[in-house]
């Protein structure tokens, strides 16, 4: 199991440059190390893993658990550190894209006269394997519950604001099906760099192997420092919760063209509904596309 316990100042190459610009020389680790990240080979490699995986009967196809991990400062313990940023980069974006797409179409479908009957009907499941679909199943889940909320609070449709309400930390709860979002319901996000091949036993060592603040919830730069003021605050049947600023921690690369054809794509029904249709008007690609923007500082 690869685990790494150095300082994240070695991920951020501003910390290259500027040792580079002092005129110092630049240590054989971190010299690997960027050369490494750089790679965008291993980030779609690890992209599409996680896109390509089909739970529940499919095999996960992460590979994060293949990239050598040596113990020292060597140039080659950093190119392979590297690699492995890389490519958990790449999977864990996967799961992020999944995420918005599920949660856009959950809100979708539980914005209506109809949400109690969805909600009561459906039922989330849990793969936990960081795959395009289980961040879909993730995002679905906690839309829906917005959705339905504001359909009933009788706010305007905008799963975006309620995307952006959630991943800066917002909870919401449905006293009528007595669920909600995020610790009051069922649902367990996927954590970066936890090899979903070896679950169990990485979520028993996540403190040491987490050196990246990579979270699902974590508000876009515009939001940041508690700005952000929840049109839902105040309506919600229990407490609500503001996050804290920060950054995702990963970097988003520009998609690739094969990437963007395969989301270019606005399906009718959503996988955890064959009764009811979407009402979308926007592609996966456009969704993902207005998602990187606004994480863009």
């Amino acid at each position: 199991m690869k685990k790494i316990f150095r300082g994240t100042a070695r991920l951020l190459s501003v910390v290259v440059a500027t040792i580079i610009l002092a005129g110092c020389p630049l240590h054989e680790y971190d010299e690997g190390f960027e050369i490494g990240f750089a790679s965008n080979e291993k980030y779609w490699e690890g992209f599409e893993d996680s896109y390509y995986t089909e739970p529940p009967y499919g095999p996960i196809l992460y590979q994060g658990n293949t990239i050598p991990w040596i113990d020292d400062d060597s140039y080659d313990a950093g190119y392979y550190d590297g690699l492995w940023y890389a490519y958990n980069d790449g999977y864990y974006v996967s799961y992020d894209f999944g995420f918005t797409i599920g949660f856009s179409e959950g809100y979708d479908l539980a914005f209506n006269s109809f949400w109690y009957d969805l909600l009561l009907e459906d039922a989330h499941p849990e793969y936990q394997d960081g795959s395009f679909m289980d961040g879909y199943m993730d995002g679905f889940s906690e839309g829906s519950v917005f959705g339905a909320f504001d359909y009933k609070a009788g706010l305007t449709f905008d799963w975006e604001d309620a995307m952006w309400d959630y991943r800066s930390g917002t909870d919401l709860y449905l006293e009528e099906l007595g669920f909600g979002t995020g610790d009051l319901g069922v649902v367990e996000l996927y954590e970066y760099g936890v090899d979903p091949n070896e679950l169990y036993a990485a979520k028993s060592a996540k403190a040491a192997r987490r050196t990246r603040n990579a979270a699902i919830r974590t508000p876009r730069p515009a939001d940041k420092d508690g700005e952000r003021i929840s049109p839902r605050t105040g309506k919600a049947v229990k407490s609500l919760k503001q996050g804290v600023s920060g950054s995702s921690g990963v970097v988003y690369r520009p998609l690739t063209s094969t990437m963007k054809s395969e989301l270019n794509r606005n399906p009718l029904y959503s996988p955890r509904s064959a009764e009811y249709q979407l009402q979308l008007p926007d592609t996966w690609l456009t969704r993902i596309q207005r998602y990187m923007n606004n994480y863009t500082d």
